[in-house]
């Protein structure tokens, strides 16, 4: 009856993970990737990012600006918060623009650390 119970209970579990489209995997990929954006910008881990910031984190290209113009005029909501971008936002963004690219979650997040980690913010700027 036990064995049961928790094979149920799991079963919910993994349903809820699956209806929000998200694993655990990935939502831990999309919380390094949200502090490797905030210590790249010198912020600290409790604060938030402004959409500016991570257009530039994600390699300030005009394609990316416009795709994240389309994201905020068809998620009002989300445009309230550009200016205060959490992890959750972050995700959505985050998500949003890898698959507009073609890229999984897991391969944008190794490519963005990677950018990151061989620039400084100095550098980027000098690059534009």
């Amino acid at each position: 009856m036990s064995f049961k119970f928790s094979f149920i209970l799991l079963s919910f579990i993994i349903a809820a993970n699956s209806v929000l489209g998200e694993s655990e995997d990935e939502n831990e990929i999309l919380k390094d990737s949200y502090d490797d954006c905030r210590k790249w910008w010198r912020k600290s881990l409790d604060s938030t990012i402004s959409v500016g910031e991570f257009w530039f984190y994600m390699g300030y290209n005009s394609m990316n600006i416009g795709i994240l113009e389309d994201y905020f005029d068809n998620n009002p909501t989300a445009r309230e918060k550009q200016e205060v971008i959490d992890l959750n936002l972050y995700g959505e963004l985050f998500k949003h623009l890898c698959s507009t690219l073609g890229h999984t979650v897991k391969s944008c997040a190794a490519l963005r650390k990677n950018e990151a980690a061989s620039r400084s913010i100095v550098d980027a700027v000098m690059l534009m």
